[in-house]
Order: C-alpha cells, then sequence, then structure tokens
C-alpha cells in the first residue's frame, strides 16, 4: 500500500495534469445540493429524462484544479456532481430514460422498487458485484428505459460504472457517477437536508487514495450551514464512497432516525432511535438523522477518518489556497454550520454558576522514545495541586477528570515547536473552546491555533456524566498519530474516579494510515491488569484510531468462551433500559471517535484475555488477571 503523502503526490500531478490538458468542449458539472428533485411529477406519476456524460469536474473552488469525469444530468441540463436527486412520496409511479452520451458501455444500478426492514441492513459485500437482473447495461448512444413503483419511505440511492463491479470497486472516470433517491412518506414536509458522500478514486488506487466529497465539494468549499438556535434539523446522509466514514458532530448529540443501503431502509421506533456523537456510515449505507442547536457558534460536522478530514498539510497538494495557518489544512468531509441566537431570545435569565471551579494545566510536549513506547508527543496533565510537569510522559494523555455540573478550566500550554489545538469530543460546550482552528467562534470572531509558546483556557461545565476524548484538532495526520490524545471521563457529583475499578482502555496507532501497529493506551504490548472476583468495574472503551472503524473486541477465557458484561452508555450517554441487559463480551465494535462503556463483575479466578482486531486484521491482546479476594 502507497503511503497517503505518496498518493497526495500523485493527486496533485494528476489535478494539475488535468488542469493542463482540460478539453474546453467538455460542459462543466455544477455542484448539486439536493435541494430541487429532478423530473416531473404530475398525478403519482414521475417523469425523468438522465444522460450520462463527460463533464469537467471543480471540487474545491471554481476555477481551480479540476478533473474530467463521468457524471449525470438531466436531458437538455448541464451535468450534476452529485447526480439529480430522485424524490418522491411513497407509491409515486416512476417512468425514466437513461441515455449514454460516454465512448463506452455504462452499467446503472438502483433505479427500482425500495424496500423497509426490520432491523439495519448488512453491510456491502465488497466482492459482490451487483445483481444483474436489475443492472442496466448502456452501450454508447443508446437508450434504456425502466418502469417502476417508488416502493418504502426512507433515504437510498442510484450510482454508474464502467463495469459490473460493485459500487466499492469503482475507480477512475466513474467515481462520482452517483446521487440521491429518497422516498418520502405520503404527506410528509420535505424540510430536510440531504447530503452525499462520495470520493474520487484514481484508476489503481486504494481507499486511502481519494478525493473525498460532501455533496461534490471538499472543505472548505462545502456547503456551510446557517441555522438558529431551537431549530429542529433534519439530515439525511448517503455514503456513495468506496470507504468507511465516521460521522461527528462537535458540541451536540443527534438522534438517529433510521438506517439503509441502496434498496432498504429500517426506520427505528421512537424509543429506540440512537442518541450519539459519532454514527459509522459502512460503504453503501445511509443514515436520517435529526438534532437541535442549542447553543450559538460555529461547529462541524465531518467523517473522523484523518485521512478523509486533513490534508492540506501535504506540501504538494496543488490547492494552494485550502492550507492556511489559521485552519490546520483541513480539507475533505467536513460540513460547516453557523448557528445562530434564536430569532426569539429566551426570557429564562442565564445564571452563573456558583461552583467551585476546578483548574488543569495540559502541557503539550515533545516525547522522547522508551523501551516501551514511540518518540511522539503527549499531552502532561498537571492536576489540581500539582505545581511541576512529568518527569516521565505518558504515551497517551492521562484520564482528565471532570464532574457533572461543576465549572471546569483547562489551560492548554503549547510547548511544541508548531501550532496546535485540543478538541474536547463529545462534551457539549461553548463554541469558542471546541479546538477547531480558524473555525470555532463565530461569524465575527474565529479561535485561532495555540501558537509554539502559547497558552489558551478552555472553559466547560459538562452537563452529564461519561466517557469522552481529547485530543489535537491540529494536523492530526501527524500530531494524533503521534499520541495527542487521552480519555476525558465525567463522574456525577459526589463520586470520585478511583483506577482500580474504573479501566479505560484507549485504542490509537503510532501513525496515520493503518498500517502501523495498534496500540492500547499508548501501548504495543500491555502490562497485565490486575482484577478481583466480586468486584463491579467500568470498562471504558475509546476508539482514537485514525481509520479502524471496524474495531471490534472481545474478552475471552483460555478456551475462548467470551465473559458476561452490560453495555451501560455509549459516547458518553447512558443507554436506555432496554439496552443494557447482561450479554457475551463477545466482538463489540467501535468506530472511530466512538466510546462505549461496560459494567463487568469477573465471577472466578484466573486469566482471561481483551482481545481488539481492526484494519487489515491487526490485534492487541491485554491479559486481565481476576484474583480472589483477599481475606
Amino acid at each position: 500500500m502507497c503511503s497517503a503523502r505518496f498518493f497526495f503526490f500523485a493527486l496533485a500531478c494528476v489535478l494539475v495534469s488535468s488542469a493542463a490538458v482540460a478539453d474546453d468542449t467538455i460542459p462543466i458539472a455544477s455542484v448539486n445540493d439536493n435541494r430541487a428533485p429532478a423530473g416531473v411529477l404530475r398525478k403519482g406519476l414521475l417523469t425523468l429524462h438522465l444522460e450520462v456524460r463527460p463533464a469537467v469536474w471543480y471540487p474545491e473552488k471554481d476555477g481551480g484544479p479540476h478533473l474530467t469525469v463521468s457524471a449525470f444530468s438531466e436531458e437538455g441540463h448541464a451535468a450534476q456532481i452529485p447526480g439529480p436527486m430522485i424524490r418522491v412520496p411513497e407509491g409515486t409511479e416512476i417512468s425514466a430514460t437513461i441515455r449514454n452520451l460516454l465512448d463506452h458501455t455504462v452499467y446503472i444500478h438502483g433505479l427500482g422498487p425500495r424496500s423497509t426492514t426490520s432491523a439495519p441492513p448488512t453491510p456491502a459485500d465488497p466482492s459482490t458485484a451487483p445483481d444483474p437482473a436489475s443492472t442496466l447495461e448502456i452501450a454508447p448512444g443508446a437508450v434504456r428505459e425502466v418502469h417502476f413503483k417508488s416502493g418504502s419511505a426512507g433515504s437510498y440511492y442510484y450510482w454508474g460504472s464502467n463495469d459490473r463491479q460493485s459500487l466499492l470497486m469503482r475507480s477512475g472516470t466513474d467515481s462520482m457517477l452517483a446521487a440521491a433517491f429518497v422516498v418520502d412518506p405520503p404527506g410528509a414536509r420535505q424540510d430536510d437536508r440531504v447530503f452525499v458522500l462520495n470520493t474520487w478514486l484514481p484508476t489503481g488506487g486504494t481507499g486511502f487514495n481519494t478525493l473525498p466529497t460532501i455533496n461534490g465539494k471538499s472543505w472548505p468549499y462545502t456547503e456551510h450551514l446557517d441555522l438558529r438556535v431551537g431549530d429542529t434539523v433534519n439530515w439525511r446522509w448517503i455514503n456513495t464512497s468506496d470507504a468507511d466514514h465516521a460521522m461527528h458532530m462537535h458540541g451536540f448529540y443527534f438522534q438517529v432516525n433510521g438506517v439503509g443501503d441502496q434498496d432498504h431502509f429500517a426506520a427505528y421506533k421512537p424509543a429506540e432511535r440512537p442518541t450519539v456523537v459519532t454514527q459509522e456510515m459502512p460503504p453503501g449505507a445511509t443514515f436520517d438523522m435529526a438534532w437541535t442547536p442549542e447553543r450559538p457558534g460555529h461547529w462541524i460536522m465531518h467523517c473522523h477518518f484523518t485521512i478523509h478530514m486533513m490534508i492540506g498539510d501535504l506540501p504538494n497538494y496543488p490547492v494552494s489556497d485550502t492550507y492556511t495557518p489559521e485552519n490546520a489544512g483541513m480539507a475533505g468531509l467536513i460540513l460547516g454550520v453557523n448557528v445562530l441566537p434564536a430569532a426569539k431570545p429566551s426570557s429564562a435569565s442565564s445564571v452563573a454558576s456558583a461552583a467551585q471551579v476546578h483548574r488543569y494545566r495540559l502541557l503539550v510536549r515533545d516525547r522522547p522514545a522508551t523501551t516501551r513506547t514511540f518518540a511522539g508527543y503527549s499531552f502532561d496533565l498537571v492536576k489540581p495541586g500539582h505545581q511541576t510537569p512529568s518527569n516521565e510522559l505518558p504515551p497517551v494523555g492521562d484520564p482528565l477528570v471532570l464532574t457533572r455540573g461543576e465549572p471546569a478550566e483547562i489551560e492548554v500550554v503549547n510547548q511544541l515547536k508548531e501550532p496546535t489545538t485540543v478538541h474536547w469530543h463529545g462534551i457539549e460546550l461553548e463554541s469558542p473552546y471546541d479546538g477547531v482552528p480558524g473555525w470555532s467562534g463565530d461569524a465575527t470572531h474565529s479561535v485561532p491555533p495555540i501558537p509554539p509558546g502559547g497558552t489558551f483556557v478552555a472553559r466547560m461545565t459538562p452537563p452529564r456524566a461519561g466517557t469522552f476524548i481529547y485530543h489535537s484538532h491540529w494536523h492530526e495526520r501527524k500530531q494524533l498519530g503521534a499520541g495527542l490524545t487521552g480519555p476525558l471521563i465525567v463522574l456525577p457529583p459526589g463520586e470520585q474516579f478511583d483506577p482500580a475499578s474504573d479501566k479505560t482502555f484507549l485504542f490509537t496507532r503510532d501513525g496515520t494510515d493503518g498500517t502501523e501497529p495498534l496500540l492500547l493506551n499508548g501501548i504495543p504490548q500491555p502490562a497485565p491488569i490486575p482484577l478481583t472476583v466480586g468486584t463491579r468495574y467500568r470498562f471504558r472503551f475509546i476508539n482514537i484510531t485514525p481509520v479502524d472503524s471496524d474495531l471490534t473486541y472481545s474478552i475471552v477465557d483460555a478456551s475462548g468462551t467470551p465473559a458476561q458484561w452490560r453495555a451501560i452508555a455509549k459516547d458518553g450517554r447512558d443507554l436506555s433500559s432496554d439496552q443494557t441487559s447482561p450479554k457475551p463480551a463477545h466482538e463489540d465494535y467501535l468506530a472511530v471517535g466512538e466510546t462505549r462503556d461496560y459494567f463487568f463483575t469477573p465471577d472466578k479466578p484466573g486469566e482471561l484475555y481483551l482481545h481488539a482486531v481492526a484494519f487489515q486484521r491487526m490485534w492487541i491482546s491485554a491479559t486481565l488477571v481476576v484474583s480472589s479476594p483477599q481475606k
């Protein structure tokens, strides 16, 4: 596998070359924000005339570097990326034609009826080709007709390819041949937004060789949304790319209303809708979400894979104004949200908390290599009552322990030779302290990164107890992979953190592309973990690896039989009672940016084994040594 740096050097050459030799006769594709449906809908019949044609596509600023790709268009209209959105009420008859204006055969998928399921669809198998019976093969210059009913309500898509391989195997010019297909319940209001995630993949590339986009653009050229405090916001996310995405919201929780794929959709019952800050999307998956912004300011929702949001630090990337010292070179799958104050300010008065402010210092330091850890960076947490930093730096940050409802101030001191910033992942706080350089704040003032030798004080009053994360949001391709992360634990009032019974398992890698060793709490070979029979432990699992959305973990005995535990929280939020029954501790999973909590009580002495497996079958194991209680 080539490195990300090598790829983007190659991508720069492709884009620059493409810009130099572009054919002026090829029309420019317009960006489709998925607000207007395609076709003509009359008396329950949608008539739609589609074309597949070559088009010039600007993934970032208009007039900048560009690519020539295949794109969908409506007949008589400009090509669109993503393609024209099909949006109809449930039960609509659809009559469509597709004309192939390319110089080669094209295969169209997803123009057929949809159905609901009682359970979330199984993610697509990358090796499985689409069903030939539902694939439209269209020769150059030919036209095909299809007639079908829309089927059940949900978020779906249709797509095209140069061959019969699966959605995950597309590359080159057909990478962007995809479009939303939304079926609304009868009489439903269409006040939501639809976001199609897609990636351009060069021929012969891999999952790391992509230019990721939201509705055809890469940050900072993705759409920036204006909302107001108190608005009810409904979004549909559709993943037509070759990769997983871990979609993470800053500053707020959101509710997942349903999940689906190309042909199926499962809507959750209201009482079963997960409330999360991070939602995994396998390739070809969709999900619907709702949220209500409660605080004004600038926020983002983004894929938490470092390769999908941080490319501006690569010097050979050809877009000169994507990288700036203010925005940490962020690019890719990032959606900007500007939340304005409520139109009618609340009459409720804001009363400042009289509780004592808990103050901490977080030093950002270079870390030399040791016999157990790699060289890199460290968060050195100077706790209240201590004045001096640590002599031996931890491979990842120590737990930062706060209390629900009690204000805290964390002074971040940058002792590196480069800028940095800290994001408080999953915490509900005010925008200026969110840690996204050049964006956090509001329309009049964005917070800059912390310069070398500089400081910044983050203020927060956590409204809930749970497991969260603090980590760098500056050049995460480098800093996050080099150790700038740690667990952020919020306890209920009156509780004290006891590391003997409260165990954190934080998964990282010493690197950025998923090929480096998997680390547990920053260590490649963890020391045995002592436990006692009959003691109830809280296990906190955190995935802050660069790309490991499929990280699974188990606790088993020597025979491979799983132990029993009880899931109690996800993303720092307590689960409902019907989700917390005891279950085998076998192959639960964490997407990047997720946390999960469990209660675990060992019932007999002996050795147990915590096994974790991630991308490319990288694995790590820790021994849990269970002893009888001392008399």
